[in-house]
Protein backbone atom coordinates (compact mmCIF):
# COMPACT_ATOMS: atom_id res chain seq x y z
CA UNK A 1 0.00 0.00 0.00
CA UNK A 2 1.28 3.57 -0.17
CA UNK A 3 -0.28 6.90 -0.61
CA UNK A 4 0.02 9.94 -2.66
CA UNK A 5 -0.32 13.41 -2.12
CA UNK A 6 -0.06 17.38 -3.12
CA UNK A 7 -0.19 20.77 -0.69
CA UNK A 8 -0.78 23.91 -2.48
CA UNK A 9 -0.91 27.18 -1.11
CA UNK A 10 -4.74 28.29 -0.71
CA UNK A 11 -5.58 30.93 -3.63
CA UNK A 12 -8.67 33.01 -4.72
CA UNK A 13 -9.52 31.11 -7.31
CA UNK A 14 -9.73 27.79 -4.93
CA UNK A 15 -12.26 29.89 -3.08
CA UNK A 16 -14.00 30.48 -6.22
CA UNK A 17 -14.15 26.89 -6.85
CA UNK A 18 -15.44 25.94 -3.62
CA UNK A 19 -18.21 28.52 -3.48
CA UNK A 20 -19.30 27.89 -6.99
CA UNK A 21 -19.31 23.24 -5.73
CA UNK A 22 -21.69 25.02 -2.84
CA UNK A 23 -18.94 25.24 -0.57
CA UNK A 24 -18.83 28.37 0.45
CA UNK A 25 -19.37 27.60 4.04
CA UNK A 26 -15.53 26.17 3.10
CA UNK A 27 -14.40 29.08 1.22
CA UNK A 28 -15.00 31.08 4.43
CA UNK A 29 -13.38 28.95 7.07
CA UNK A 30 -10.20 28.94 4.67
CA UNK A 31 -10.51 32.79 4.47
CA UNK A 32 -10.15 33.32 7.74
CA UNK A 33 -6.71 31.34 8.04
CA UNK A 34 -5.43 31.57 4.63
CA UNK A 35 -2.67 34.19 5.42
CA UNK A 36 -1.74 32.68 8.79
CA UNK A 37 -1.93 29.08 7.85
CA UNK A 38 -2.45 28.06 4.64
CA UNK A 39 -0.10 28.92 2.97
CA UNK A 40 3.90 28.01 2.94
CA UNK A 41 6.03 29.29 5.80
CA UNK A 42 8.77 32.32 4.89
CA UNK A 43 11.76 31.10 3.43
CA UNK A 44 10.37 27.53 3.20
CA UNK A 45 12.45 25.65 0.76
CA UNK A 46 10.98 22.35 -0.77
CA UNK A 47 13.27 19.44 -1.82
CA UNK A 48 11.79 18.99 -5.85
CA UNK A 49 9.37 21.40 -7.68
CA UNK A 50 7.90 20.23 -10.47
CA UNK A 51 6.70 22.63 -13.01
CA UNK A 52 3.87 21.69 -15.33
CA UNK A 53 2.52 22.79 -18.53
CA UNK A 54 -0.91 21.68 -18.52
CA UNK A 55 -1.72 23.02 -22.14
CA UNK A 56 1.26 20.17 -23.28
CA UNK A 57 -0.49 16.89 -21.90
CA UNK A 58 -2.65 15.27 -23.69
CA UNK A 59 -5.88 14.18 -22.04
CA UNK A 60 -6.39 10.37 -20.61
CA UNK A 61 -8.84 7.97 -20.07
CA UNK A 62 -8.18 5.70 -17.69
CA UNK A 63 -9.68 1.87 -17.66
CA UNK A 64 -11.57 0.04 -18.15
CA UNK A 65 -11.22 -2.66 -15.80
CA UNK A 66 -8.59 -1.01 -14.37
CA UNK A 67 -7.66 2.54 -13.04
CA UNK A 68 -3.85 2.40 -13.85
CA UNK A 69 -5.01 1.37 -17.45
CA UNK A 70 -4.32 5.00 -18.87
CA UNK A 71 -4.36 5.73 -22.38
CA UNK A 72 -4.00 8.63 -24.21
CA UNK A 73 -7.06 9.89 -26.15
CA UNK A 74 -5.89 10.19 -29.50
CA UNK A 75 -5.08 6.22 -28.77
CA UNK A 76 -7.95 5.44 -27.08
CA UNK A 77 -10.11 4.57 -30.81
CA UNK A 78 -7.22 1.94 -32.09
CA UNK A 79 -7.24 0.26 -28.24
CA UNK A 80 -10.76 -0.01 -28.25
CA UNK A 81 -10.98 -1.84 -31.84
CA UNK A 82 -7.84 -3.74 -31.05
CA UNK A 83 -9.39 -5.25 -27.86
CA UNK A 84 -12.76 -5.56 -28.91
CA UNK A 85 -14.24 -3.26 -26.23
CA UNK A 86 -17.59 -1.43 -26.82
CA UNK A 87 -17.47 2.04 -27.91
CA UNK A 88 -19.74 3.24 -25.63
CA UNK A 89 -19.03 5.10 -22.11
CA UNK A 90 -22.36 4.25 -19.82
CA UNK A 91 -20.31 5.42 -16.27
CA UNK A 92 -17.32 7.37 -15.53
CA UNK A 93 -15.51 9.97 -13.07
CA UNK A 94 -13.31 12.93 -13.64
CA UNK A 95 -10.56 14.08 -12.07
CA UNK A 96 -7.27 13.04 -10.46
CA UNK A 97 -6.04 11.55 -7.32
CA UNK A 98 -5.17 14.58 -6.37
CA UNK A 99 -7.47 16.75 -6.90
CA UNK A 100 -10.94 15.66 -6.73
CA UNK A 101 -12.65 14.93 -3.63
CA UNK A 102 -15.89 12.41 -3.11
CA UNK A 103 -18.39 15.54 -3.55
CA UNK A 104 -16.63 16.53 -6.76
CA UNK A 105 -17.00 12.88 -8.27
Amino acid sequence: MGATTSVFAYTPSMGKYLSATNRGHVTEAADSVASEFLQADEGASYDKIIEIDLSSIEPHLNGPFSPDAATPISKMKELIKTRAWKDEIKVCLIGSCTNSSYEDM
